[in-house]
């Protein structure tokens, strides 16, 4: 599965907006980049937002280990 991180600048500061290959509306290299630019101009509307470069990395499945940890007793809550 690809997962990217995308860098992008806003106002000339540089930052990364990382998009797993399951996101539904990452479905390759220009919709994760179209993604992340969208929503870093979501975020700063006034800025002034640029695409810089990606990083693309093909990441295997987790395996189903199916339930790692069973809950043991009751977990105590104070109202």
């Amino acid at each position: 599965m690809m997962h990217y991180e995308i860098f992008v600048s806003v106002d000339g500061q540089q930052g990364v907006v990382r998009v797993g290959g399951s996101h539904p509306l990452a479905s390759g290299t220009a919709s994760a980049i179209e993604y992340a630019l969208g929503v870093t101009k979501m975020c700063y509307p006034e800025a002034t937002v640029e695409f810089d470069f990606i990083k693309e990395y093909e990441l295997e499945d987790e395996p189903d280990v199916g339930y790692v940890y069973e809950q043991h007793g009751s977990v105590q809550t104070y109202h």
